[in-house]
């Protein structure tokens, strides 16, 4: 696995659209499931994630994605 590391320019371009990034508890809510819920679509490869010191997040326009493709 490849780590990037970044620098504070970076870094600030990467969390400067802090609000496009939900935990999974956001995207529960925002698809009306649980969170246990999410976690499978993960697993099952329906909605990307990401981990960040150990957590999952989402891009919101990933969710907005699965719920024009799947018509929920």
């Amino acid at each position: 696995m490849k780590l990037i590391k970044f620098d504070d320019v970076h870094q600030k371009k990467f969390f400067e659209n802090i609000e496009v990034w939900l935990s999974t508890k956001d995207v529960a809510r925002f698809l009306s499931v649980s969170p246990n819920a999410v976690r499978i679509m993960v697993c099952r490869g329906l909605l990307p994630s990401y981990k960040f010191k150990g957590r999952l997040r989402f891009l919101k326009k990933d969710c907005v994605a699965l719920v024009q493709k799947t018509g929920a």
